[in-house]
């Protein structure tokens, strides 16, 4: 019997619009009904989420930040501080990398520097709460995750500057196809998800989990009941038990009523 259910935000639950998909309300009020858990794992920052699910956010518990961020009843239970040095190291290789916009994430708010209007409105797609600042090394909130933003090298700039640079003492990960997201060294949504499983007492064999991307992975192996998007790229798709229909077709619904409800 399952539960609990963990899932990604974009390119899983939520549709190509990105919103919510008709009929969640319905379903989270059924998944209540049966005291499963509903678990909310994104790159995004706890306020974003709290904006895009609204009144009904107090139902659900969060993993933000790609696992730098855990709130659960309510209530932050972990936040994981990257060190000063480090994010001042991260913003200057950032600054050395053509087409980078470097995003300081603190738990209350996001921080940018200056950059061309199409930047500024993926950013603000993702970060609802967001402070546009003359140096980001004059920032002293505690940052859990920086992200860099790049309209169009992303990916090789992933595999060729900042994984070979940071990642034996960080983890970098592409969270999507213009986002790189860097975190401390463990922090990942597998190992958020897991906490939450062992403070409840769930077991794998009663985890449900969606994903869609790379930032997924390691959630996706906390889950017997491990589904990749349809709709994910093909090399994602070895790393779920199942396939559910595509975030379009409103696959996390589905795989909810079929092996929850």
């Amino acid at each position: 019997m399952i539960k609990l259910i963990a899932t990604d935000m974009d390119g899983t639950l939520l549709d190509e619009n990105g919103n919510l998909p008709n009929g969640f309300t319905d379903i989270l009020d059924r998944v209540r009904a049966k005291n499963i858990k509903l678990v909310v794992a994104s790159g995004r920052p706890y306020y974003t989420l709290q904006t895009n699910f609204g009144p009904i956010g107090r139902y659900l518990s969060f993993i933000c930040e790609n696992g730098a961020l855990v709130v659960d009843n309510n209530k932050i239970i972990y936040e994981s501080v990257i060190d000063n040095d480090i994010v001042t190291e991260l913003i200057k290789s950032s600054k050395e990398t053509d087409g980078n916009v470097t995003i300081l994430c603190s738990a209350k708010c996001a921080y940018v520097e200056e950059c061309s209007d199409e930047h500024l409105t993926e950013i603000k797609k993702y970060y609802t709460t967001l402070e546009i600042v003359a140096d980001l090394n004059n920032i002293t909130d505690d940052i859990v995750k920086v992200t860099f933003c790049n309209l169009e090298n992303s990916s090789e700039n992933l595999n060729t500057i900042f994984k070979p640079k940071f990642e034996d003492k960080l983890n970098v990960v592409g969270s999507g196809e213009i986002w790189i997201d860097i975190s401390n060294k463990g922090v990942n949504k597998g190992l958020a998800l897991k906490s939450l499983m062992e403070t409840d007492n769930i077991s794998k064999e009663e985890t449900m989990v969606l994903g869609d991307y790379y930032n997924d992975i390691e959630m996706l192996q906390q889950g017997e009941y491990s589904f990749v998007m349809e709709n994910s790229p093909e090399d994602m798709k070895q790393y779920g038990k199942y396939i559910a229909a595509s975030n379009v077709e409103h696959g996390v619904l589905r795989a909810i009523l079929e092996y929850a409800l």
